[in-house]
């Protein structure tokens, strides 16, 4: 399993396969962000499916979307 501490406090689990999807137990400063945290988690995964398939153009869009999403959570 792998675990990750971030400084915030929150604790993030599990190895993000899809039989040990990541679980994450949230700060109380990102407790009340759980819907754009996980928004955010899914937008990194379509980016890294796009650059596992090397579609250039679509990897552009999904980073640019990652961008907006953790630029809108600040």
């Amino acid at each position: 399993m792998n675990v990750q501490n971030p400084p915030c406090g929150c604790r993030i689990t599990g190895t993000g396969a899809k039989s040990d999807p990541l679980r994450i137990d949230f700060c109380p400063v990102h407790n009340n962000q759980r819907g754009t945290i996980a928004v955010t988690l899914a937008r990194m995964d379509q980016l890294k499916s796009a650059i596992q398939a090397r579609v250039w153009t679509d990897t552009e869009f999904q980073f640019d979307r990652v961008l907006r999403s953790l630029t809108k959570q600040q």
